[in-house]
């Protein structure tokens, strides 16, 4: 229960620092780009919380986000298509994903795949050590492997 609380304090905290206005953006591909940075910060933050590493961001794993968010956008449609075809373009014997839209803030979506237990399992598997994201027209997509 503490460690929820801090959790919860923590990501309040980081809400309040940047809380980006997807709608009122003119540099869509800029914003898309930090919102995946600061994602990447809230999941190490929050890895760190539970006593885990943070994971490094690797540029492999983002082109593999990168075409899966997209391919998402241009469908208009939440899935993991591909997903063993994104396995197999790695080294790594072992991927999760975690996909979302339409959240707000770095921080909501985190929220969203915390209350999930599959996708809880996938952003605190101790396993994987390296990730990916990206987001497209508000579709984002969270890819880490061993």
């Amino acid at each position: 229960m503490q460690t929820t609380t801090r959790a919860s304090a923590a990501l309040l905290a980081l809400a309040c620092v940047w809380a980006p206005a997807w709608a009122d953006a003119t540099d869509s591909a800029r914003l898309e780009s930090g919102f995946a940075r600061h994602l990447a910060q809230v999941i190490n933050g929050y890895r760190q919380l539970q006593g885990l590493p943070g994971l490094e961001v690797a540029a492999e794993l983002e082109t593999l986000a990168d075409e899966h968010s997209t391919a998402m956008a241009t469908q208009r449609r939440l899935s993991h298509d591909g997903f063993h075809s994104r396995l197999g373009r790695t080294t790594s014997r072992l991927c999760v994903e975690n996909v979302g839209w339409n959240y707000p803030t770095a921080e909501t979506l985190l929220d969203g795949w915390r209350h999930s237990p599959e996708h809880l399992r996938n952003l605190l598997d101790p396993k994987v050590r390296r990730m990916g994201l990206a987001a497209r027209a508000r579709y984002v997509t969270f890819f880490a492997c061993s």
